[in-house]
């Protein structure tokens, strides 16, 4: 009912008593002012709106979450989300007949990453995201793909003008002088591959997985990763067949990394004593411990913001190796853009007072190895 036509209304219902109040001296003039009253009182409840109610758009992730949520769910910010996108979305394939209700290239985005995030199942996922499982399979398969040509950009190795930075850094940690990086590997289950070759991915430890090497800086980003050997490959084999291994080979990088047991002591890359007797051995042990620490601290983070990678991946091997990739180079996003952890544990929880046991059943024979003991030699004598 219009508003004017209401408030008439209510005049005249108000004012239908005035002729009734004539007989009585000064009657009309209260029956005026209780008129007016009442009219007044009808007026302000007529203006009277209930608050706005804004409902959220739970189709779009940017406006129903905050950013603690939004990190929480799909591990990174808001803004780094916006800036990825403007990276994938160019790659994403299209529909050739423009025919359909394509699912958008943010969308495809975040699913990919809430199943990095969760490791759940492809089908659990499709139900509570309202598709089908066989286009959440495209999905991850295709932003993996795109974000695996983002490596060169996100995974760098230092070049030899960065080394003074990053030896300086690393010696703050525990007084370990020259060192450039840390190495390790570890493993990413997986499951059975399926064919003739099958069992070349089972790991010492019986179950299926892929070794991933790693060499990581003290900001626990990773400068490098090889994620495309067996499980039954040992680590100082992945490190001498990989392009890293022939840049320091070359000499033309003044520093070291620092490897376990598990590598060979070299000019480039040097490892603890098995057996330290003297307290300058001792010292050097816990140093060389502490600071190659980062490296076990930076795959635990990685696992811990990527849960898929920390259970048993269950997609092609193909894929596999792509997925792992990805998550290597998300979690050098967050890293630099300075993401928190997703939940309740500090980071520097996650192995930070863990200390690597020295297995002397892992260590590889020292072959050709002269000039890295001479260097580990002359560093525990110099500097401890």
């Amino acid at each position: 009912m219009p508003r004017g036509l209401l408030t008439w209304r209510k005049l005249l219902a108000c004012l239908h008593i005035l002729p009734t109040s004539l007989h009585f001296p000064g009657a009309s003039t209260m029956a005026g002012i209780l008129a007016l009253v009442h009219l007044q009182h009808a007026d302000r409840a007529d203006q009277a709106r209930l608050p706005r109610r804004l409902v959220k758009d739970h189709q779009n992730p940017f406006a129903a979450y905050s950013e603690e949520e939004f990190v929480q769910r799909y591990r990174l910010s808001k803004e780094c989300i916006h800036t990825l996108l403007g990276q994938v979305e160019p790659d994403l394939p299209r529909a050739k007949d423009g025919r359909g209700c394509s699912i958008p290239a943010y969308l495809q985005l975040l699913t990919a990453m809430m199943y990095f995030a969760t490791g759940s199942f492809q089908i659990c996922m499709a139900n509570c995201l309202g598709m089908s499982a066989a286009s959440v399979c495209k999905i991850v398969r295709s932003i993996s793909t795109i974000l695996c040509t983002l490596a060169r950009t996100y995974i760098k190795f230092p070049e030899p003008t960065d080394i003074p930075d990053l030896a300086s850094n690393f010696f703050n940690i525990a007084g370990m002088p020259g060192c450039i990086g840390c190495i390790d590997g570890s493993y990413i289950n997986i499951i059975s591959p399926g064919g003739d070759h099958a069992e070349l991915y089972r790991s010492r430890k019986g179950r299926f997985a892929i070794n991933a090497m790693g060499i990581c800086d003290y900001n626990l980003v990773f400068r490098n990763i090889i994620c495309s050997w067996p499980g039954s490959v040992h680590d100082s084999r992945v490190f001498d067949n990989s392009r890293v291994c022939h840049l320091l080979e070359e000499g033309n990088y003044s520093g070291y990394l620092l490897g376990d047991s598990g590598y060979p002591c070299r000019k480039y890359l040097l490892t603890p004593l098995l057996s330290p007797t003297t307290e300058k051995e001792r010292k050097y042990n816990i140093a060389h411990i502490k600071t190659r620490n980062v490296i076990e601290r930076a795959f635990g983070v990685l696992k811990r913001r990527f849960a898929i990678l920390n259970k048993e991946v269950r997609t092609k091997l193909s894929t596999t190796k792509q997925i792992i990739m990805s998550c290597v180079i998300l979690h050098n996003i967050a890293r630099l853009h300075n993401v928190p952890m997703p939940d309740e544990m500090d980071e520097d929880e996650v192995l930070g007072n863990a200390i690597p046991n020295i297995n002397a059943e892992q260590a590889v024979p020292i072959e050709n190895a002269a000039s890295g003991l001479v260097l580990r030699s002359h560093t525990i004598e110099n500097w401890f």
